[in-house]
């Protein structure tokens, strides 16, 4: 796992192990970095240096053909540099990687529209003080706005999310190795998501639900498919307690829909989804949660707020236990790697294990869930092993050669031996106080051995605090819970951190906040 550049705290908790100010500082001037951005994309920046070739185009060239002062274009295409946007070669500039694959229209991963649509909602933002004291939405469209202009609007939505749904959709299909049958894309919008399952499954056919002003846009982007033999459009509100369906489907897609509306509508649409499933069928529900890339998710939630009439992110635990409400049986939330994830709801419990989804996958909110800050997948070669840690104990830990320590006797031998034995491992960030920490240590390791993981082993942070009466002249009473810490164990916590992506610092103070790591290891 790559470690992140310090400049890179978009959409990032605050950290408490790095400049607080500093972090203040990045969030006030965020706008500057998406407006960059925009002016790039409108100004068509990207396409004219990929006119100019391979080689790439000078300031003076772009500014003649932008019709730009070239003293200030040559200033803000090294911003667009630093910013991983563009590369330069001598005086040459050229689009970079990510530009070449997000940012050119003949990309077909082009993000451009979803980008300048973004832009649009910069007039709801501003409404964000009166919303909050009104309560809700106070931006709305002004009522002699015509239908060409609306149906305008559509398209360009339509559009914008197309390109987000298309990568979505490329990681949604992975989790199905075969499919066959009869597909219902709700809300279905452009379509991508049930697109991305005719292309992987020949052997299916979707219907594309929305409302009637919506499906002629959609309609559009299908015809220039190669599958719209395959797909049928049926108009209909999903706040409808009846979608007028008449039959039931192998695969429902909900993408998109749950932050829509509030609890009541989406209760509603949850049930009347459940019904339409075949008894072996499967409802997918794509979505922002937000126990998920959590300020991406609250950033959305607040969206929700300005520009609808009453959606909300919600949490995967509120649609779960909704579905279960409804007689269906779920996974976990599953985390994609962007800022979305997963949840699947079938008739029969079994049918989920038909899923191509990993254990550890299942494993992650769960553990989550006992309580830590985070969870991250690692790989257990990332793990720092040396004579310093070990070292470090035994001369500068008051607890070292005391009975709270029995378990880091573990030699640095054996912990190279033993963690090299294991093929996957999960970091997990908490806090003090120790014995707390520790308590969910061992709650998590039994989730992983529950679900199958029966080589399942921890290390946590810190003597041995799981009992709070210990006698240290009296023989250890409770090894069944006792584990060895990190540090003890030879681990460089600080560096197997560090390489793993995230900050973390000595501190100078009592008042200044602790990060708690444990280490759970799988196979």
């Amino acid at each position: 796992m790559p470690v992140l550049p310090k400049e890179q705290v978009l959409l990032k908790a605050y950290d408490p192990h790095t400049n607080g100010g500093q972090y203040l500082e990045d969030l006030s001037t965020a706008y500057w970095l998406s407006d960059a951005l925009f002016t790039a994309l409108e100004m068509d920046i990207f396409e004219t240096i990929h006119v100019f070739g391979s080689q790439g185009a000078t300031p003076s060239e772009l500014s003649q053909t932008l019709c730009s002062n070239e003293a200030a274009v040559g200033r803000y295409l090294e911003l667009l540099r630093s910013l991983g946007l563009l590369e330069r070669y001598q005086e040459f500039y050229s689009n970079s990687l990510l530009t070449q694959d997000y940012l050119l229209k003949e990309s077909p991963l082009y993000q451009g529209d979803s980008i300048l649509w973004r832009k649009n909602l910069t007039a709801d933002w501003n409404t964000l003080k009166a919303s909050l004291q009104a309560g809700g939405r106070v931006n709305f469209l002004s009522e002699d706005t015509s239908e060409d202009e609306l149906d305008n609007r559509r398209e360009k939505y339509i559009k914008a999310m197309d390109n987000i749904a298309k990568l979505k959709a490329s990681e949604c299909v992975t989790f199905f190795s075969s499919l066959s049958g009869e597909i219902l894309d709700v809300g279905t919008g452009s379509g991508a998501m049930a697109l991305a399952f005719l292309d992987k499954f020949p052997d299916t056919r979707a219907t594309l639900l929305d409302i009637r002003q919506v499906l002629p846009q959609t309609k559009k982007i299908i015809e220039k498919t190669p599958f719209s033999a395959r797909v049928d459009y049926h108009p209909g509100n999903i706040l409808e307690p009846e979608w007028g369906l008449t039959k039931k489907y192998q695969l429902i897609i909900l993408s998109n829909i749950v932050h829509a509306y509030a609890e009541a509508e989406n209760e509603l649409v949850l049930s009347t989804a459940a019904k339409h499933l075949t008894d072996d069928g499967i409802l997918l529900i794509h979505d922002f949660f937000n126990e998920h890339c959590t300020v991406k998710a609250h950033l959305s939630d607040v969206n929700m707020l300005l520009n609808t009439y009453n959606g909300k992110v919600f949490s995967g635990a509120w649609v779960i236990d909704t579905l279960r409400k409804n007689g269906l049986s779920t996974t976990p939330l599953i985390p994609l790697e962007t800022d979305t994830a997963l949840i699947f709801g079938t008739k029969s419990l079994s049918l989920i294990e038909n899923l191509a989804i990993t254990p550890t996958q299942k494993l992650i909110h769960p553990i989550r869930e006992v309580g830590f800050h985070d969870v991250f997948e690692i790989s257990p070669d990332s793990v720092v092993i040396t004579d310093f840690a070990k070292n470090k104990c035994r001369f500068g830990c008051s607890s070292y050669d005391k009975k709270h320590c029995e378990a880091n006797d573990i030699s640095l031998d054996e912990t190279r031996s033993l963690i090299s034995s294991y093929s996957k491992a999960l970091l997990l960030k908490g806090e003090p106080p120790t014995g707390d920490f520790q308590h969910k240590i061992l709650a998590a390791e039994k989730l992983a051995f529950t679900a199958g993981f029966h080589k399942a082993f921890s290390f946590w942070a810190g003597p041995c605090a799981i009992c709070p009466k210990c006698d240290p002249d009296e023989p250890c009473k409770n090894t069944k819970n006792r584990r060895p810490s990190m540090e003890g164990s030879g681990i460089d916590v600080f560096e197997t951190v560090r390489g793993n992506g995230e900050t973390l610092e000595t501190r100078s103070a009592k008042d200044q906040i602790v990060k708690y790591y444990g280490l759970l290891l799988l196979e």
